[in-house]
């Protein structure tokens, strides 16, 4: 008999398919700035960062306000996790062979492009700071039997001590 079943997953931070779940917390332990223009700002490698790291695991908080003139500033505080989502995004571009391109076309010795990053949305609340919408988490870069999203682990040394994630 041929079927689909659900994967047991166990409650294991290192696993990259135990999804962060609904109730936890992330706690931000000092206030971050969002440039001008923007709507997030980035962690990368324990830090704030001015952009993603595509070949590393990478976070960003979002607010739902764009500001373009001023610095706008998530303050210290508690945020909890009302819904996860996954999320990803592929890039494909079809390149032909200068094999192909010299015989005047044809459908065989094409090469392309195809690169891939699975991730997490982890939709934010907060009575104190309502304007923050989600923490998204994304793994790598790369060719798409590479990507996988990050595990819990992975986003946690990705917030360092700028921010936690603690689970319910």
């Amino acid at each position: 008999m041929i079927g689909c079943a659900l994967v047991d997953v166990k409650e294991d931070p290192a696993s990259p398919y135990y999804l962060v779940p609904e109730g936890a917390v992330i706690e931000l332990h000092q206030p971050v700035a969002i440039p001008p223009g923007t709507t997030r700002v980035w962690f990368v490698r324990g830090r704030v960062a001015p952009g993603r790291d595509w070949y590393d695991t990478s976070c960003n908080l979002e607010i739902n306000t764009l500001d373009r003139n001023r610095v706008q500033t998530v303050e210290a505080g508690r945020f909890v996790v009302r819904r996860v989502q996954r999320t990803s995004a592929s890039v494909a571009q079809w390149q032909p062979s200068v094999e192909v391109a010299m015989l005047g076309g044809g459908i065989g010795g094409d090469s392309g492009y195809n690169r891939t990053w699975q991730g997490y949305h982890l939709w934010l609340a907060s009575e104190n700071q309502p304007d923050v919408r989600r923490l998204t988490c994304a793994g790598i870069y790369g060719e798409p039997r590479d990507a996988k999203p990050p595990s819990i682990n992975e986003m946690r040394a990705t917030l360092g001590t700028v921010a936690s994630l603690r689970l319910p």
